[in-house]
Parts: structure tokens; sequence; C-alpha cells
């Protein structure tokens, strides 16, 4: 915040080199929760007072972008494949291969109240996931519409502060949802549901005509009903839960993850020192995993060896960054920390359990 007063006062101008610097920031909004707590008296300012840091940081990165010395090398790539015609995701692979997973599912429609995003992420790096995410819906016999036509949600972009990049990609998906007859939109990536849900409306400046969910919101209600035919056997485990920062502080939903959590059998929940609100981020939002991976890395070991303190058998979340972020911290650890915590995706683990 000092630099960033700084730059308004002039006394520091734009540059390559402060964008080196601001990118190095995963936008988690852990800054916002501890400088708006008294350090005398622990006492949490009123929200009225309170300033957005990311939304703050946000704004450096659009001037960046607009001075041109933003986005850096590795972003760029990123933005470039996203508006790929042929490709369509930040990953810069095939545009069709996002759907090759749908193959094997003859039960999804064209058309439904209830509509998926698939997002990138999941599709091209964590397929398995999202088959087990139909093995759960499949089994409770929810109607699903899906569309080979959606592209990427722009998050990416956003983070790193190219607005410009994101209009023609939101148009479409909103476009894409009113055409499937969507009433309810959820993602099973918190990076998509974020941008989603918070993101486009904003940008539009108007409602969404649809309902924007994240999965674990889906899951709870099919839990709450009973729906999901767990075995009856159920191996007794301690599991801890990680807060994707941008279900949790973006977005403010900490209690849902936690009360699947309960409801899954066999299960004791067990909190982080650092948890909710107050959660250690994985290190791989904001564009810091693809432009500083070893900062990323080192991020989510801390985290990874405070799940592992917990003496917690499992380490979950919801989030694909999250996800993929940990294993790659965790496959770089010593081989016995990686034998006391094993690192799944809330939805791997539900899917374990049927």
């Amino acid at each position: 915040m000092n630099v960033l007063k700084s730059i308004l006062e002039g006394k520091i101008p734009l540059s390559k080199e402060l964008a080196e610097f601001v990118y190095q920031c995963s936008e988690c909004g852990n800054c916002t929760e501890v400088c708006h707590m008294s350090q005398n008296d622990y006492i949490i300012l009123p929200t009225s007072k309170w300033i957005d840091h990311v939304e703050v940081w946000n704004a450096l990165r659009k001037d960046l972008v607009e001075a041109g010395f933003a986005p850096l090398e590795k972003h760029r790539k990123l933005i470039d494949y996203m508006n790929d015609e042929t490709m369509r995701n930040p990953y810069g692979e095939d545009e069709s291969k996002k759907f090759e997973w749908l193959s094997v599912f003859s039960n999804i429609k064209d058309k439904a109240d209830l509509a998926f995003f698939g997002g990138c992420t999941m599709p091209l790096r964590q397929v398995d996931t999202l088959k087990n995410m139909m093995k759960i819906l499949n089994a409770t016999h929810i109607d699903l519409a899906i569309s080979k036509n959606e592209w990427c949600c722009g998050s990416i972009a956003l983070r790193i502060g190219d607005e410009e990049s994101v209009k023609n990609l939101i148009k479409h998906n909103v476009d894409l949802f009113h055409e499937m007859g969507a009433k309810t939109v959820f993602s099973a990536c918190a990076g998509c549901y974020r941008t989603i849900k918070k993101d486009y409306p904003e940008l539009l400046g108007e409602d969404l005509p649809f309902e924007v969910k994240h999965i674990t919101e889906i899951l709870v209600d099919l839990l709450k009903s009973n729906k999901i035919p767990f075995k009856e056997e159920q191996e007794k485990l301690k599991v801890t839960y990680h807060d994707p920062c941008h279900l949790g502080r973006h977005m403010n939903l900490y209690q849902i993850p936690r009360e699947i959590i309960s409801r899954i059998p066999g299960v004791e929940l067990i909190e982080m020192k650092r948890n909710r609100n107050n959660a250690w981020c994985c290190g791989a939002g904001g564009g810091v995993k693809s432009q500083f991976s070893e900062l990323a890395l080192d991020i989510a070991k801390d985290r990874i060896k405070e799940a592992i303190d917990t003496g917690a058998d499992v380490l979950t979340t919801s989030c694909p960054f999250c996800i993929g972020n940990f294993l790659d911290a965790y496959n770089d650890m010593d081989p016995e920390l990686q034998e006391e915590i094993k690192v799944i995706d809330i939805i791997d683990f539900i899917a374990s359990k049927i």
C-alpha cells in the first residue's frame, strides 16, 4: 500500500521492474483481513471503513497493462491462448480436447434448468475429478446440461488486469447459458465461480439472467436430502479443509464445504491453525503459479506442513488451482512427509466413498 501511495504521489513511476514486483502477489486477500483488525484490541473494523486491497491491486495491474508494462511474458502467452479461436483456453491446447471427457456420458443434455461450466483447468488437467463429479451426480439422477461451445471464463486475464481481452468471452458465455435455458449455472472451479458470479455482472453492469453456484453448493443439497448413496462400511479418517481464496475471502463461502465434510460417513473434520478468513493461500492465484512457479510451490509447502501438523489423514479442498499446486509441492517434498497426509479434491473424496 505504501508503494501504491508513492505511485499516486509521483515518487515511483510505472515500469517493468514495478510489474515484476506487483505480479508476485497472489491476490489472496489475506492482507485485507489483517489490515482491518486492530492490533491492540483485535476488534474488527466496520466494513464501511474497509479498503478492498485486492481491488486496489487490480487497479494497479490494469494501469500497468494500459501503460504497456504488463502482462509479463508468461502471462501474455496465457491471454493469447485464451483468445485464440482454435484454443479458447490458457493452456494452449486444442479447444476440442476440453470436451473429450464428455464422450463417456450419454445422459448430458443440450438444454436444462441446471447447467455446468467446466472451465479449462479441470477438463485439461484434472479430468478424473470431473468424471468423479459425474459419478456422484449420475447416482443422484440429476438432469444436467453442458455445452461444447463454452469459452474460457477469462479469470486469468482479469487477475492480470487485462479487462479488454475478456469482453467477448463474457458476452459469449452469458449468451450461451441463455440459449441453454439455464436457471442455475454451476462450476467446480473456484476461479470460474468467482469470475462468473462476481466479475461478470460487475463488468456487464447488470445482473445475470441465471443463478451462479459452486459445486459444493450442489453437493451440500444432495447430502442434506440423503441422495448420495454412501457405502455402508467406511474407513475412519481425520480430514482437514483448505479454504481456497476465490471461495473464501473473495466470496465468503466458508461453511458449506465444512458441512459437506461433516456429513461424509466416518469423517472427522480437524481445522488447521489458519482457517476460514485467515487461511494461508495455496500460492497459485493471481498469476503467481505461471510466472513465479517456485514462489507458488514454497507457499503451498507451508500450507501442506500446516495440514500435517493437525494430524489429519487427508487434506482436501475445492479448487483445481489449489489441488494442482498442492500436488506439485507435495511431489517436491520429503517422501516421509508425503506418507503423513493425502491431498485430494473434495469431489474425488466423496466419489471414493460411494
